[in-house]
């Protein structure tokens, strides 16, 4: 192997004869201004096979959004139904991938409510703070339960005023 085909060892593709290789490397390298000539003469939205023409994509533009527009459940709800579930299936597939690369996270979490549950359901002497942590957080549930409610107008406002008014 000559000390150019030890160069591009690396790159060589299987069953692409070595010298070929190198003698059309070289060709490239000799021809190089022709090809900036010719790519000069180009327009900037021709390179690298990308036509654009602004009126046909302004076309393709108002044409996707009058078809979205149409779109709806009450007219097409067979499509709609098809895209909810289409979506639906993408996101589930993104969410399990994320899921498996915290794949670690994942079952720490599950280790952890496992304990807990069992440590839940077992008698013993823990059972008290079980007990005090279990009231502590249906306290804390419930006043985050009221904000919720209260922040889509079902609220009644008495926590608004035992939190913020009567505190003072």
């Amino acid at each position: 192997m000559s000390q150019n085909n030890a160069l591009l060892a690396p790159f060589h593709p299987p069953g692409i004869n070595m010298d070929f290789q190198v003698q059309l490397t070289y060709e490239m390298a000799e021809n190089g201004t022709d090809c900036e000539q010719r790519r000069v003469g180009m327009a900037k939205e021709q390179h690298n096979g990308n036509f654009t023409d602004p009126s046909f994509l302004s076309e393709k533009k108002r044409r996707d959004r009058e078809e979205r527009q149409s779109i709806v459940l009450w007219r097409k709800p067979l499509i709609t139904l098809q895209y909810f579930f289409m979506e639906t299936l993408i996101n589930l597939k993104e969410w399990s991938l994320k899921l498996w690369h915290r794949r670690g996270m994942v079952t720490s979490l599950l280790l952890m409510l496992g304990v807990l549950t069992v440590a839940y359901y077992i008698e013993g002497a823990h059972q008290q703070y079980v007990q005090h942590v279990e009231k502590k957080f249906l306290w804390c549930a419930y006043w985050v339960g009221l904000g919720i409610l209260s922040s889509v107008g079902l609220g009644t406002g008495l926590h608004t005023f035992l939190l913020y008014l009567q505190g003072r």
